[in-house]
C-alpha cells in the first residue's frame, strides 16, 4: 500500500471518528392533548419522554392523529410509541412500567342533572357521549347508554339541545368547543368525576421493547427526583387548572 493510500485511509478514519452518529429516529403518535402533546412535540408528555430520549442522540418523529388512529398505528407497527393510554387500550403493545400521570376526567351536564348530581351514580341509565376509543364506560361502574363520537363540538351541541344527558371529556377542551356552538352554552361542567392511571405505550417489537426498557429506567429517576410532579404541576398551572 502506498503512502497516499495510507494517508487517505487515515483521513477517512479521522472523519468517521469526528462525524457525529446519526440520531436514532423514534416514531411517536399521539392525539392532540391540550398542554400535554401537540404536533410540534411540545407539552407535558414530551417533557417526560425527552428525559429518556434527549436530542440530538434521539429524534422524535411526531404524528398527531385522532386517539383511535394512534392506537391502530402502534398495533400495526406503524409507530414505536403512543402517548396517553389506559391499561387495556392496547390489544397488542407494551405499557410503561409506571404511570406518567393520574388522568382526571370532567363531565358536562344538563342544568337539571347538575342540580341533582350525586357522583357517577347519577349517570346510571343516562345518555352519555365521549370521543371515539376513549372507553370511559370501562371506568364507570354503572350502565349507561354510552356512545362515542369524533366531534366534541357536535357532542356538546347535542347536550345543549337536550338530546343527550352528559359528555365526558376535559374542561379546557369543552370550554374551547363551547365557543363554536350554534347557541349559547346551556350546560354545567363538573370537574374530576373519573380518575385513571395514564401510561405510554410501546410497539410489541424488538425496537419497541428496547425503547420501553430505556424509558422505564429513566422514568424511575424522573419520579424519584420529583421532576414528574413538578412538570405536571407546571402544566396544570399553564392550563389554569391549579393556582
Amino acid at each position: 500500500m502506498g503512502l497516499k493510500s495510507v494517508w487517505l485511509g487515515a483521513v477517512i478514519w479521522m472523519l468517521s471518528i469526528a462525524a457525529p452518529a446519526a440520531p436514532v429516529e423514534v416514531r411517536v403518535v399521539t392525539a392532540a392533548w391540550m398542554g400535554y402533546a401537540n404536533a410540534q412535540g411540545e407539552g407535558y408528555y414530551f417533557e417526560i419522554l425527552r428525559q429518556a430520549f434527549p436530542s440530538p442522540e434521539w429524534q422524535l418523529k411526531v404524528t398527531v392523529v385522532p386517539f383511535a388512529r394512534s392506537i391502530q398505528l402502534l398495533q400495526h407497527d406503524k409507530a414505536d410509541i403512543v402517548l396517553g393510554v389506559y391499561q387495556g387500550d392496547l390489544r397488542k403493545g407494551l405499557y410503561s412500567a409506571a404511570a406518567v400521570e393520574m388522568d382526571t376526567v370532567d363531565v358536562a351536564l344538563t342544568p337539571a342533572m347538575a342540580r341533582d348530581w350525586q357522583g357517577l351514580e347519577s349517570l346510571n341509565l343516562r345518555k352519555v357521549q365521549a370521543y371515539i376509543a376513549y372507553g370511559f364506560d370501562r371506568l364507570i361502574p354503572y350502565p349507561m347508554y354510552y356512545e362515542e363520537s369524533s366531534s366534541l363540538r357536535d357532542m356538546l351541541q347535542r347536550l345543549n339541545d337536550g338530546r343527550i344527558d352528559a359528555v365526558l371529556d376535559y374542561r379546557p377542551g369543552m370550554e374551547n368547543a363551547a365557543r363554536l356552538l350554534e347557541s349559547e352554552p346551556n350546560f354545567v361542567i363538573v370537574d374530576d368525576v373519573v380518575s385513571a392511571a395514564v401510561y405510554f405505550g410501546f410497539a410489541d417489537t424488538r425496537f419497541g421493547e428496547s425503547l420501553k426498557l430505556r424509558f422505564d429506567e429513566a422514568h424511575k429517576e424522573v419520579i424519584a427526583s420529583g421532576l414528574q410532579q413538578r412538570l405536571f404541576e407546571a402544566t396544570q398551572r399553564k392550563l389554569g387548572l391549579i393556582p
